[in-house]
């Protein structure tokens, strides 16, 4: 059998983007089902759903199950890494994926080993397009939380990083983890003409740089500090010649925040604030707006139960990342724990390049212990599930 390192390293050879992920679902299935793990298929997007059904369920109570996630995705960048087993295909996995799937992938197979022992039924669903496409949600859309006979009474997801935290490394909080993303555009819209004669036309790049200079000033005068919500453009697309007043300005934005209301609440300001622009020149705004993901949040008696697994092992983050991730929207439907792994390859992590970065690499000393995390959570969860409905 494999090892898990050379298991990662398999998959990050051959990264793919997006929702539909042939050559590692492919992968995936094989090493499952040879195992003799029972899997399904997604219909929209290539997820894996692999569940071991536990032969030691209590013939007199209700049966319970948990369910562990991990994404499969990568990223669209060429590699710079320049390991051995660098990917080659102008993809990469520079999020970490590759990692995530090599320990649940190797937790499931030993959870399978070990399934006479298991008190319920253990769900390790392997998810595309979590960078950007939605694919947790088309997989609850699927029917993800109801593979069994039972929706799950906890759900466990986790993320290396590449920075930020020491090797080895283990932390969450109560609450958010990370932040949530809602991914805005706004389309101002005036009438063009020539350079020369501003004043006959309605110009909607002016129009643009107001709207984002009272953006500033919402969010500093109309946003409470503790909050903690941003909003940042970080694409604006107008005109192409420089004599030549266009038509319309096209700006991309994210609102991030650690609560779906804070998140709302700037929304909100945003489209008056377009609407009062729009009007002081004279041209029109159109406001469009979806949520992408919502914050992470770790259920506190969750977090205490996995405590009381681990022994204490967690650390307690002080403040949630501002980055995101789409488990979120499977937390918003059942509770569960998000956890942070430090896998940096460098002493100091803060000299790390970050994930996302085409130099970003993890180090494989993690994996096994991160497995053996996953194991005994399952099993352990598990345990306190069929204790409380006896």
């Amino acid at each position: 059998m494999n090892s898990i390192v050379t298991t990662r390293r398999e998959l990050h050879e051959h990264p793919e983007v997006g929702l539909h992920l042939p050559w590692t679902q492919r992968y995936l299935l094989d090493r499952l089902q040879a195992a003799g793990i029972e899997c399904r298929r997604g219909t929209e997007l290539s997820s894996v759903i692999a569940i071991v059904r536990g032969h030691a369920a209590p013939p007199d109570r209700p049966r319970v199950a948990v369910l562990v996630r991990s994404d499969m995705d990568a990223l669209p960048l060429v590699e710079e890494t320049g390991l051995p087993w660098a990917a080659t295909n102008g993809a990469m996995h520079a999020c970490g994926h590759d990692c995530h799937m090599a320990i649940v992938l190797h937790a499931a197979l030993e959870v399978q080993r070990r399934r006479r022992e298991l008190t319920g039924d253990a769900i390790f669903f392997f998810q595309p397009g979590e960078e950007g496409h939605g694919g947790a949600q088309l997989a609850l859309a699927e029917g993800l939380l109801d593979v069994v006979d039972v929706r799950p009474v906890a759900v466990l997801g986790l993320h290396v990083l590449a920075h930020h935290l020491a090797r080895g490394r283990v932390v969450s909080r109560e609450g958010a983890v990370l932040a949530g993303s809602t991914l805005v555009d706004v389309v101002f819209t005036g009438r063009g003409g020539h350079g020369s004669a501003p004043h006959l036309t309605r110009d909607p790049i002016t129009a643009a740089a107001a709207f984002v200079t009272a953006c500033s000033t919402m969010m500093t005068m109309r946003v409470a500090p503790q909050e903690h919500a941003v909003l940042t453009f970080g694409s604006v697309h107008s005109g192409a010649a420089r004599n030549v007043i266009p038509d319309s300005a096209e700006l991309g934005g994210v609102i991030r925040g650690f609560s779906e209301e804070s998140i709302d609440r700037v929304e909100e300001l945003l489209r008056s604030t377009a609407a009062g622009v729009a009007m002081s020149y004279g041209v029109t705004a159109t406001v469009t707006a979806r949520k992408d993901t919502v914050p992470t949040l770790t259920a506190g008696d969750e977090l205490a139960r996995f405590e009381e697994i681990r022994g204490g092992e967690v650390e307690i983050l002080d403040e949630p990342l501002a980055i995101a991730e789409d488990f979120s929207w499977v937390l918003r439907e059942v509770p569960g724990v998000f956890l942070l792994i430090g896998a940096t390859t460098a002493d100091d992590p803060a000299s790390s390049p970050s994930n996302h970065s085409a130099r970003a690499t993890f180090d494989d000393r993690v994996l096994q212990p991160s497995a053996d995390l996953v194991v005994d959570w399952v099993y352990g969860r598990l345990r306190s599930a069929t204790a409380v409905t006896s």
